[in-house]
């Protein structure tokens, strides 16, 4: 085969080898690449004849197997054959690789800012905005009374025959259900302790108007309710899992309060149902079981049942309403002799939200402003940098590139960056949202859907692409409409007016932003510091509480009852440390209390008007000693003897009871008629508040315990050593009591503080948070914009040196223009400061919005921290030497 034949094999050997390589890569490379191989392949023929080609078309072949694949995959490639989008976008990623400082700086802040957006997008989201897992959640609805002239309750429970006639009121009402709930002692499994769970009694239906069905095994039927009911129970999956997880437990025993009930079924994972309750938090649910009455046959006076709707769907809430509100009208004439009984319904997510809605909007709010200032930061960082890059630009325009693509560069710069920074965060707030769920109150509603799942982590991706492609308009849109000539000029004298004026409008816009922000978290944190001031009506410190539950089948009679409670009693005094023992119904802050109308005929506070003169009031029952282990103060009379006198049924009121009744005269030994007996008030107290820290609520009333019944009670523990160091000794007294009883809710008073506070701490420590990075990026951003101005002016500040001006009065001037640029900002933020004061006033306590303290601490803090950060770089005024600066020059 003669010479040219050869190397006619070789190009078409060659050009088999080039299909492995991506077509735009051929178009771009082909050529030259052909006449290497063409010069390569002569050289190896000349050399090595026909072994040496044979060798170079085996490394050809090895080549483009490891190169042509690689094109092929390579992200750019798809970039590449959109045209120039792609070409920018690959050039924008290596400039961006080139300066890794910036972008470890940046990435960093973003990490931070949407790190925290996140957080509270993913409250939000599952919260407020996603609907609970059931069947058409906006067709449900929860019914309450409203007692009117009865007496002053709003916000009632529902009695048994008003479900009943919900249940069969059709219409625009397709279904109720009532739903009941009691605490039930579990027994224990393979040597575990009893524990105490909460069992939701309901109407047979309730799954089926929710949509939901058991995971395993079934729900109830509608035969499997009243008096005569089988004992039966469905499990919460959590329970299940408590309970070893055994996918056999169908049909199984589980004792509740000693009594047997078969597993029929075990509700899924997701599901989770939470009874809003007429007072304080929503209650959750471990277990359900029927009815054991028929609810139409219950006393219609008492109010003891949350009641469910599901309205026909798509109606509105008028005509739901306005259905509701027919069936209270009937049980008002009926039952309540047109005393001015009302029902009205309150949609499920609404009606469960609505005590975290202020702070979650708050905390929302707060995280969109967060996201601007990190916007008009980002902006700021990439004007700056496009101004570095002035000569790049000019020499670009000088060369040929137009407009188009250096707006293309930098909105491809700010995207990159704001993407990166938003996976970052997304990766930071699943670790971030886990810890603060696990902080969050228990009672929180859908707490355990609160996680960052993939659908939030695009959202928190897709805002920070957002952000940086926003933030890069402003570079972009100054770059691309500098004239060829003023890019030339800027580049021999850095400095553009455009340029000066646009990062100033961005410092601007960030003190204005984080003015608005360290305000609305000054108040917040203010509000939250008021709450950990509040006294509530105890002292908390060195006292365990435990409930201990003694159901029915386990102590029949009540005497006995009151003996057993003496006993844990005195074996709880018994333990070392513990100087005070006693107990009660119900603890502060706990919503722990029955409520009851009093009145006290012939008490100098009457008015003669029935509904003032018989108060509903919070009733409570405590044992002796109570008010004194729990620091309880008392204003007149006393406690509770530990020696109870025979035929006298005793009361403590507090002082709202008694200045009501007795405005300037002495309550103590006048007579409350309850329950068809006579109290004797032997003492009046200040409030140990059961809802609020910070406010008093109902009137109370305390009764001695044992001359009531009350057969579970929270036993108090004054320790002189760490309270949780006592609750081994606890467990093991109860265990040698009787080994059925459980201990239930066992936490320090400092714990049921913290609990109650809990809420308003995370609002404040992320608003907060919020507030404190607001106020960082502001400062970054004077700190870039001194620091750039310094770099600029140089050459003119050199030139007033030389021409007299002294050092400390260009420091001045450099300073003052700063200031100039924070005093605009605080002024422009005023007036939004004024707005959002007015949002605010939901979610504070003891402040005002407009607190004048609170507002001039945040504008002297912002304004001191923001000077601070100018004056560092305004510094590097005192270092200019005029001599070499204009020669450099």
């Amino acid at each position: 085969m003669n010479r040219e034949r050869l190397l006619d094999v070789s190009d078409r050997w060659f050009g088999l080898l080039q299909r492995l390589y991506p077509p735009d890569f051929r178009d771009d490379m082909g050529c030259a690449v052909v006449e290497t191989y063409r010069d390569r392949a002569r050289d190896a023929l000349n050399r090595g004849g026909i072994v040496g080609l044979a060798a170079l078309w085996v490394r050809a072949l090895f080549d483009s197997l490891r190169n042509g694949p690689g094109e092929r995959m390579r992200p750019a490639v798809s970039w590449r054959r959109t045209g120039n989008w792609g070409r920018d976008a690959e050039l924008a990623t290596r400039r961006l690789l080139r300066a890794p400082g910036l972008v470890i700086a940046m990435v960093g802040t973003l990490t931070i800012g949407l790190g925290m957006f996140a957080i509270v997008y993913t409250f939000v989201q599952k919260i407020l905005i996603e609907k609970p897992p059931y069947k058409d959640p906006d067709d449900l609805y929860f019914a309450w009374r409203d007692y009117g002239k009865i007496f002053d309750m709003k916000r009632g429970w529902l009695g048994g025959p008003d479900v009943a006639e919900l249940q069969k009121a059709g219409g625009i009402i397709e279904g109720a259900a009532g739903i009941g709930r009691q605490l039930a002692t579990l027994a224990g499994r393979d040597g575990t302790d009893a524990a105490e769970i909460a069992v939701m009694v309901v109407s047979p239906n309730l799954f089926d108007l929710l949509g939901v069905q058991p995971m395993l095994g079934r729900g109830f039927a509608p035969s499997e309710v009243g008096p005569n009911r089988p004992p039966i129970i469905v499990l919460t999956h959590d329970l299940w899992n408590r309970l070893g997880a055994d996918r056999a437990i169908l049909g199984s025993v589980v004792r509740l309060n000693g009594q047997p009930f078969t597993v029929i079924g075990v509700m899924p994972p997701a599901f989770g149902f939470f009874r809003n309750a007429s007072l304080g938090p929503p209650q959750r649910a471990d277990a359900f079981v029927p009815f054991n009455v028929h609810l139409a046959e219950v006393n219609p006076k008492g109010g003891s049942y949350a009641g469910l709707i599901r309205a026909r769907r798509g109606a509105s809430f008028a005509s739901v309403a306005a259905a509701v509100g027919a069936v209270g009208r009937t049980i008002d004439a009926r039952d309540f002799n047109s005393d001015g009984l009302r029902l009205y319904p309150t949609g499920l997510h609404s009606d469960l939200v609505a005590g975290v809605r202020p702070a979650l909007v708050v905390m929302g709010f707060a995280g969109a402003v967060l996201v601007l200032v990190l916007m008009v930061n980002l902006g700021s960082v990439l004007l700056a940098r496009a101004a570095q890059r002035e000569q790049e630009f000019a020499v670009s325009r000088a060369l040929g590139a137009n407009g188009g693509a250096i707006v293309r560069a930098s909105l491809f710069e700010g995207g990159l960056l704001g993407m990166t920074g938003g996976v970052a965060a997304a990766l930071a707030a699943i670790w971030a949202t886990h810890t603060l769920v696990a902080l969050a109150p228990l009672d929180l509603p859908r707490r355990e859907a609160i996680a960052v799942d993939w659908r939030i982590a695009a959202v928190v991706v897709g805002v920070g692409a957002l952000l940086g492609v926003l933030a890069a308009i402003a570079p972009a849109t100054w770059a691309a409409r500098a004239t060829l000539s003023s890019l030339l000029a800027a580049g021999a004298v850095r400095g553009g007016g455009g340029h000066g004026r646009m990062r100033r409008a961005m410092v601007v816009a960030q003190v204005t932003l984080s003015l608005v922000l360290l305000c609305t978290g000054g108040l917040v944190v203010r509000s939250f510091d008021r709450l950990l001031r509040a006294d509530p009506g105890f002292r908390s410190e060195g006292v365990l509480a435990v409930r201990v539950p003694i159901p029915t089948q386990f102590v029949p009679d009540a005497a006995d009852v009151i003996a057993l409670q003496d006993r844990i009693e005195r074996e709880f005094a018994a333990i070392p440390g513990v100087t005070g023992v006693s107990a009660a119904s119900g603890l502060p802050l706990t919503a722990g209390a029955s409520q009851n109308t009093i009145g006290i005929p012939g008490a100098p506070g009457n008015t003669g008007d029935g509904a003032r003169d018989n108060p509903l009031v919070d009733i409570l029952g405590a044992r002796a000693g109570y008010i004194e282990v729990m620091g309880i103060r008392v204003v007149a009379g006393r406690a509770f003897d530990r020696v109870r006198r025979d035929g006298v049924r005793e009361a403590i009121v507090d002082r709202a009871v008694a200045r009501q009744f007795f405005p300037t005269g002495d309550p103590i030994g006048a007579q409350i008629p309850y329950n068809k007996q006579s109290l004797t008030i032997v003492g009046v107290v200040e409030q140990a508040r059961l809802y609020d820290v910070h406010q008093d609520g109902r009137p109370q009333v305390i009764l001695r315990a044992e001359d009531w019944g009350y057969r579970t009670l929270n036993f108090v523990l004054r320790a002189t050593r760490d309270p949780r160091g006592v609750v081994p000794d606890v467990r093991s007294a109860v265990r040698n009591i009787d080994p059925r009883l459980a201990l239930a809710d066992v936490r320090t008073m400092e714990d049921v503080v913290g609990d109650a506070l809990r809420r308003q701490r995370v609002s404040a420590v992320l608003i907060s948070g919020f507030a404190l990075g607001a106020l960082l990026l502001a400062a970054v951003g004077l700190f870039g914009v001194v620091s750039g101005s310094i770099t600029r002016r140089r050459h003119e500040l050199a030139l007033r040196l030389a021409i007299g001006a002294d050092h400390d009065r260009l420091l001045r001037l450099v300073l003052r223009e700063a200031s100039t640029l924070v005093l605009a900002g605080m002024l422009i933020g005023a007036p939004f400061v004024f707005i959002v004061g007015r949002w605010l006033r939901g979610v504070l306590v003891g402040v005002s919005p407009l607190d004048p303290l609170t507002l001039f601490v945040v504008a002297a803090g912002l304004a001191a921290v923001t000077m601070i950060a100018c004056y560092i770089p305004a510094r590097r005024v005192l270092s200019i030497d005029p001599a070499q600066s204009l020669r450099q020059a």
